[in-house]
């Protein structure tokens, strides 16, 4: 089998994380690292074992000599380094967020589509074993019908201009970078959100520091989550029915299997003053039930679903497979989820810091 030659765009952490990922994907490689300065590509390089640094993207879009683009830039450099790849007739893997906003996201959407080039965001969650599995159950109503949609991310940091999750400049903020994990997901599972409402804290250096959003989805589902750079969160997606509640096992970012709940709706019940009443209500019951954790619902079955790797090489062999059969997008992460992601999460940030930030 041919090697599937990658590019990648970016020398931050996340571009390690997807090089080491290779590893485990089906005879795949990366051939070079481009970055803004020569120097950090030949680190980079040096460190994760690639042949090829470059200085520039245009220049390295120009080279080519690559099958696709992983882009893991600054948000707010992804449209653009997405369209210089798209005009040279590079498919492209985005990392997300896909785009700083909206806007952007069309825009690399249209060109994409123009040029019949590969286009896909890096929302690499989508293709974990559990996420695919947490799909199929709620298709299935594992759980009857979804009522309830709920997740959260955050990661206590120490606010610095010279982190780009800071920077407003550089497409930063909690909505952007911990905030695309619940909408993707949701969106992926219920569709596009037809009511938004947000609170949170803008912090000092003008991003959105902690973000809470309630949204409305289609069939009437509902969605709540929060998200923050300064405050740690159980990082935990979960989707509440009927007739239970599926959950992940892990990180939202990084789930490696499912907890499973199954509960039957309830009728009206009469007030009950026997003696089978009272002794539920004794207090050696309780202490019991306390003590075996039987006082409240837990969640569930644990079922397995682990991942190969570090999880990162399911996307790239999602672009890997596209490609090979002239797809231009993927059904698993459409460029149209990607937009209304983008457009979600402009409207979550235009409540937070006012309507001139979208």
């Amino acid at each position: 089998m041919t090697r599937f030659r990658w590019g990648i765009f970016g020398t931050g952490a996340i571009s390690a994380k997807f090089v080491a990922g290779l590893a485990a994907a089906r005879d795949a490689e990366a051939v070079f690292i481009a970055s803004r300065t020569l120097g950090k590509a030949q680190k980079f390089a040096a460190g994760m074992g690639i042949p090829r640094a470059i200085a520039g993207y245009a220049e390295a879009a120009a080279t080519g000599g690559v099958d696709a683009i992983y882009i893991a830039t600054p948000p707010s450099e992804h449209a653009a380094h997405a369209l210089l790849c798209i005009e040279a007739g590079i498919p492209v893997l985005v990392e997300k967020p896909f785009a700083a906003n909206a806007a952007d996201a069309q825009r690399v959407a249209d060109a994409a589509r123009a040029r019949s080039v590969f286009v896909m965001e890096g929302l690499w969650t989508r293709f974990l074993p559990a996420a695919q599995a947490l799909r199929e159950k709620i298709a299935a109503r594992a759980v009857g019908d979804a009522r309830i949609v709920t997740g959260n991310f955050g990661t206590s940091q120490v606010p610095d201009h010279t982190n780009g999750m800071f920077n407003p400049a550089l497409g930063g903020g909690a909505i952007a970078h911990l905030g695309a994990y619940p909408l993707s997901l949701a969106q992926w599972l219920f569709g596009t959100a037809t009511r938004v409402q947000a609170i949170g804290t803008v912090g000092a250096t003008g991003v959105d520091e902690d973000a809470a959003f309630q949204l409305q989805y289609p069939g009437g589902v509902t969605g709540s989550f929060f998200v923050s750079l300064r405050a740690w969160a159980p990082d935990d997606f979960q989707v509440l029915g009927t007739e239970g509640m599926l959950g992940f096992r892990g990180s939202i970012v990084r789930p490696y299997g499912l907890h499973v709940s199954r509960e039957t709706p309830r009728g009206f019940e009469e007030a009950q003053f026997g003696w089978k009443a009272q002794l539920r209500q004794h207090g050696l019951v309780h202490h019991i039930a306390q003590r075996t954790g039987r006082s409240s619902r837990g969640r569930g079955a644990a079922v397995d679903y682990r991942y190969d790797g570090n999880g990162f090489h399911y996307e790239a062999d999602e672009v890997r497979a596209c490609i090979s059969r002239g797809a231009v997008e993927s059904q698993v992460m459409p460029l149209s989820d990607s937009i209304a992601v983008a457009a979600t999460a402009d409207r979550i940030r235009a409540a937070l810091h006012g309507s001139d930030r979208a």
